[in-house]
């Protein structure tokens, strides 16, 4: 098949100016050029393509010398960057061989092995990867093992292609992902967060983590997922530190997320979500105060996510009721209905100059001290959140640190 490729003319539209001038320079110089992998994917599905690589004869000196605007982002695999009004293109030299068809052999999946010359419009497709298109299908090209060998996450990549593109995986590929996975630990975190965090986000994470654990990455990647993680993901709204909560729930979340590299932020964020989780724990939803207290806790932005992971988690739990639930959403609505809530010392109604101006003294510790004393009072009695009954009450707060031997200003 490989040497006789299959040329098929074919109307595909949609690479920008600026790469068809690319390949145009590269071949007015004697150096054949051809736009390649996921931008003529996408095209022929249909979809916008993220971006576009171009593989080439040239040897990566040859297009620094043919650009000199062109960045050496990879030159031990001959790759250059090339910034353009359509955004930066990737160019590459063939990975073996001096033929395109030699590139193609080496890619991952036949889908992904394609190319496009968009000046001559041709189309060479040597692994059928058109075919595999139209049925459906994902397909290493050639040899699945040799493949994953020679770059393991390309396992993983093919969870996310399938996810994405809602290809089915046989099971001989699943098989080769599955011999693939102990050596996942030797590619870069940042490598796998990016396909991880794609396959999170996608509308078809479902069947994405499905197929992850299918292929023995899951237990890789994040040991000790629960049974009904998909389900319960694909239920939340695509919110990275939230699915990535509904994901690790029951797991050592903190060390798999850094782990894999993920920001302190995200990590963060992910860790308060399960501490809080399931929301209703610990919370009497019949007494306001402890309801108002409990916000404070929890923290006023985090609710509705935690609302949100456990509707999704009762959902998919057959043994689990959503009564005590749905009465601290009946205690969350009667507190807000209320009136807006001081959970926080910037919800008062005086700030630290005016605790300062009533108490007659500076800036100090003592202001901090003040401020959340009036916080624990106003969740007890929010009517008393007024600059009148503020000042009065910092009368008290005065007398409580004098008797406490404390220092009130």
């Amino acid at each position: 098949m490989d040497a006789n490729p299959v040329r098929v003319e074919l109307e595909l539209d949609g690479v920008p100016s600026a790469v068809r001038n690319l390949v145009e320079t590269l071949e007015a110089a004697g150096h054949p050029s051809f736009v390649v992998g996921g931008g003529v994917r996408d095209l022929l599905c249909g979809r916008r393509p993220g971006d576009f690589d171009v593989a080439t004869a040239a040897p990566a000196e040859t297009l620094l010398t043919l650009f000199p605007r062109a960045i050496p982002i990879g030159l031990k695999h001959g790759t250059v960057m090339l910034p353009t009004v359509d955004g930066p293109v990737d160019v590459t030299s063939f990975r073996s061989g001096s033929r395109v068809e030699d590139d193609l052999a080496h890619r991952d999946f036949t889908i992904n092995a394609m190319a496009w010359h968009p000046i001559r419009r041709e189309l060479i497709d040597p692994h059928d990867g058109q075919g595999d298109l139209t049925k459906g299908r994902l397909r290493a090209v050639r040899d699945a093992d040799a493949r994953f060998a020679e770059d393991p996450l390309r396992a993983l990549r093919g969870i996310r292609l399938a996810a994405e593109l809602e290809l089915e995986v046989p099971e001989t590929l699943l098989g080769a992902m599955r011999r693939a996975a102990p050596a996942l630990v030797s590619v870069a975190r940042e490598r796998i967060r990016y396909e991880l965090k794609s396959v999170l986000l996608s509308a078809r994470v479902a069947a994405g983590l499905h197929l992850l654990r299918a292929a023995g990455l899951e237990t890789t990647l994040a040991p000790g997922v629960r049974d009904d993680a998909a389900d319960v993901v694909a239920a939340l709204p695509a919110e990275l530190e939230l699915r990535l909560a509904g994901w690790l729930r029951g797991t050592r979340c903190t060390s798999i997320l850094r782990n894999l590299r993920f920001s302190r932020r995200t990590t963060q964020a992910v860790e308060r979500l399960l501490r809080w989780h399931p929301i209703e724990a610990g919370v009497d939803p019949s007494r306001d105060a402890h309801v108002r207290r409990h916000l404070k806790r929890v923290g006023r932005d985090r609710v509705a996510g935690l609302l949100a992971l456990r509707r999704a988690e009762l959902s998919h739990d057959a043994a689990g009721t959503a009564d005590d639930l749905a009465a601290l959403v009946a205690g969350i609505a009667r507190v807000e209905a209320a009136g807006r809530v001081a959970l926080q010392r910037q919800d008062l109604a005086i700030d630290g100059r005016q605790v300062m101006e009533t108490l007659g003294q500076g800036p100090g510790p003592h202001v901090g001290r003040a401020l959340s004393w009036l916080t624990d009072h106003v969740l007890e009695e929010p009517s008393l959140n007024t600059p009148q009954c503020l000042r009065q009450l910092l009368a008290s707060f005065a007398t409580e640190q004098k008797k406490s031997g404390g220092q009130s200003a």
